[in-house]
């Protein structure tokens, strides 16, 4: 600024818009002025209205599903084939239980189609004998020392010959059933036992734990199947 001048009267930011003013239209351009603030000041205003907006419509949703849902301790219920409205747990009278209920419902009219099925049990004495047979197959496996094949075929058999020992055990009655239960606990020991052996690597072990194993397949065998 020239000191003394009359343009030392002129504020600074007016004289800017002025000199840009004239430099627009020496060039020949139009004049273009772009409200900052108000620009910045209607932005922000456009977001808090859209979060207000948005506020408003999340409680509304809230209040709906709130009003919609079943109070505390209630289940939704159907209603389908002439059935009246049930929900699980709950029905009329409550849930069922005993030998005339089936999965918590009180059976229908007729007898039960698979009424008596715990006392079959020749399913459970072919798997039995199955995996007897494989069990006392084993004496080749010992002598060529193949210890992972033993260890595996004891895994693979002992969830089946447990499950229809057990089926076995409770179609029996009284002292033979007691004594079924002490043979199958004394067959499973000597497994482990023979496991044991095999984990080892010990064929001496091994050989002496497999006669056991046979002797108690034995008893088991005589009093069960």
């Amino acid at each position: 600024l020239v000191t003394g001048s009359a343009i030392d009267l002129i504020p600074v930011a007016p004289m800017l818009s002025l000199t840009t003013s004239l430099t627009a239209l020496s060039s020949g351009r139009p004049v273009v002025t772009t409200p900052r603030a108000a620009c910045t000041m209607r932005a922000d205003s456009s977001r808090r209205d859209a979060l207000v907006t948005g506020s408003a419509m999340l409680a509304a949703a809230t209040t709906a599903v709130s009003s919609a849902s079943a109070k505390s301790g209630e289940f939704g219920k159907i209603g389908i084939f002439g059935m009246s409205d049930i929900s699980s747990p709950y029905q009329p009278g409550g849930p069922q239980s005993g030998p005339d209920a089936t999965f918590g419902y009180k059976k229908s009219d007729g007898e039960f189609l698979a009424k008596g099925y715990q006392k079959d049990v020749s399913r459970e004495k072919k798997s039995f004998l199955e995996s007897s047979s494989r069990i006392s197959s084993l004496q080749p496996k010992i002598d060529s020392k193949t210890w992972w094949f033993l260890r595996d075929e004891l895994r693979i058999q002992a969830y089946t010959m447990r499950s229809s020992m057990l089926a076995m055990n409770g179609v029996l009655e009284g002292e033979k059933k007691e004594a079924a239960t002490k043979a199958y606990k004394k067959y499973w020991s000597e497994i482990e036992a023979f496991d044991l052996a095999c984990k080892k690597k010990e064929p001496a072990l091994a050989n002496k734990e497999f006669a056991d194993v046979l002797a108690a397949l034995k008893t088991y065998t005589d009093i069960a199947a």
